[in-house]
């Protein structure tokens, strides 16, 4: 019942429980830009689409958790002395998500960005990535 009483209402119940007007609802989706943060049990913001760049102490404190060292295979940097990486360059388009960061050491880091062609990504799990580096003879003999 609730609920076909909130679709004939013209506007958005809020949660004051105040009703806000069409003609706002209207103005705020015309002007307004849309930022979606996803939290952890303790508040810790985790996900942050495109608005920031660097990882929050949160999500660096899950990124170590998640991993034991740089998420390329066979490199054996301790996690915790890592960069926090994209899967997806910045640059480009990448999000600052929990499920798209790892951690890369500095080699990794920099060489995945300046060459993604010698980097094969794959999904490991849910969220989790892993990332092979193709040895620079076999990238010379593709170009």
């Amino acid at each position: 019942m609730l609920g076909t009483a909130l679709g004939t209402v013209p506007g958005l119940l809020l949660a004051t429980g105040q009703m806000l007007p069409v003609t706002s609802v209207h103005r705020l989706a015309r002007t307004s830009t849309l930022v979606r943060l996803v939290m952890d049990a303790e508040g810790q913001v985790l996900d942050m689409g495109r608005k920031v760049r660097l990882a929050t102490p949160a999500q660096r404190r899950a990124i170590f958790a998640r991993y034991a060292t740089c998420w390329i295979d066979g490199c054996p940097l301790p996690a915790t002395m890592c960069q926090i990486d994209h899967a997806d360059n910045w640059s480009t388009g990448g999000l600052t998500d929990l499920k798209l960061l790892g951690p890369a050491c500095q080699f990794h880091n920099r060489d995945r960005y300046q060459h993604p062609h010698r980097y094969t990504r794959r999904q490991t799990g849910t969220d989790r990535w892993t990332f092979t580096y193709h040895r620079l003879a076999a990238t010379r003999l593709r170009e």
